[in-house]
């Protein structure tokens, strides 16, 4: 089973990416498209900093921090495979994990972070933020390994 999990992380690395393909090769998204009566908005944006903007023109810094964090998820999902039961916290790391990758990959390979989803909230500063698909990946993958330090050792 753990190849299982190790499988998934890398499907959701991989569909994040043919997602990111998406975007950057498509020219309908360089425009704004506006659904659910403006809840949901999809564009492309490049961003070479953190969520934010944090870090902005930080590549080689922000690539060393990301890629750290990176490692350090990877192997605590490696090391959790080893054990018995925790469903819960192996699926929260293989979100985590795959999501984790994903952005990184971006840093390293384009030198920015493809995102392309934003909301439409009463909070006029969540709409400035853009996310992507990783980004729900590795905020489901955090919530899932909180959730799942409650399991028994085995589920």
């Amino acid at each position: 089973m753990r190849l299982g999990w190790l499988q998934l992380a890398l499907g959701l690395f991989q569909a994040d990416l043919a997602v990111k393909e998406e975007i950057e090769r498509n020219p309908e998204f360089d425009r704004e498209h506006v659904l659910w009566d403006g809840k949901v908005r999809v564009r492309k944006l490049h961003n070479d900093g953190m969520a934010g903007g944090r870090l902005k023109g930080h590549m080689p810094a922000l690539i060393k921090i990301s890629g750290c964090m990176t490692l350090g998820c990877v192997g605590m999902f490696l090391r959790l495979l080893g054990k018995e039961g925790h469903t819960t916290r192996k699926l929260g790391y293989a979100f985590l994990t795959g999501g984790a990758l994903s952005n990184l990959y971006d840093r390293c390979r384009r030198g920015y972070v493809v995102d392309y989803i934003s909301f439409g909230t009463p909070l006029k500063k969540l709409n400035n933020l853009v996310f992507n698909l990783s980004d729900f990946f590795i905020l489901t993958g955090a919530l899932l390994i909180c959730l799942g330090r409650t399991d028994q050792a085995k589920d």
